[in-house]
């Protein structure tokens, strides 16, 4: 019995750091902003192919309403 809560202990401990260390991260991010992401849009079609758009709005060709997609710098 003593060895399962050791060992329990030492799983939970490990686990708890792993998540402190992974919100810690995620509120950085977050912190940052959108300064490191660029928004595009772009029509979910492609009908100009890969060609994306700084505002939404529809798509020129189809009428279609862009898509919200974002890219990492």
């Amino acid at each position: 019995m003593k060895k399962f809560v050791l060992i329990s202990a030492i799983v939970f401990g490990t686990f708890g750091a792993f998540a402190q260390h992974e919100h810690a991260q995620v509120k950085k991010e977050k912190k940052a902003g959108k300064s490191d992401k660029k928004e595009a849009y772009q029509c979910p079609m492609k009908c100009e192919g890969d060609k994306t758009y700084a505002k939404k709005g529809k798509c020129p060709a189809c009428t279609m309403d862009l898509k919200l997609i974002v890219a990492k710098k």
